[in-house]
């Protein structure tokens, strides 16, 4: 018999969020990435942004953005560079090796999706990224890009 905390919706999500995100982390780091630099990644493919957009849009502190960029700076996948309508500010903006970079980390992604969720059904696979994205965006988890 399963008991009410291991068989609650919230012991289970925690769970697979674990193993999600030690097997995706795991996956990433011969990338020279985390899982916390992907929305950057992502954010950038789109149009350079300033620090403070970036952190507001990914719900972090702006301390928060300086680190990733710096480590994101170490692998080659970005660059800071001086915003030409106001010179006081810098934006952070991809490389091309930024691009390759998030190809390969949306690859990984896909890899990692497929490995947890290979007993579904493509159709019990796009409800549960229904079911999640909704509860997630109810309580403002995603990045508002």
């Amino acid at each position: 018999m399963t008991s009410q905390v291991t068989g609650s919706l919230a012991f289970l999500l925690s769970k697979l969020g674990q193993a999600a995100a030690e097997r995706f982390a795991d996956r990433l780091a011969p990338l020279g990435l985390r899982p916390r630099h992907c929305a950057v990644l992502q954010l950038l493919e789109a149009a350079p942004l300033g620090q403070l957009a970036l952190a507001r849009t990914i719900g972090v502190t702006p301390s928060v953005v300086v680190d990733m960029l710096d480590e994101l700076e170490g692998v080659g996948a970005v660059r800071r560079v001086r915003d030409t309508a106001d010179r006081r500010r810098q934006l952070a903006e991809i490389t091309e090796e930024g691009r390759e970079l998030s190809r390969s980390a949306a690859e990984v992604a896909s890899q990692v999706d497929a490995e947890l969720l290979g007993g579904l059904t493509p159709d019990q696979k796009r409800a549960l990224r229904q079911a999640l994205t909704t509860v997630a965006t109810a309580h403002d988890l995603l990045p508002h890009g």
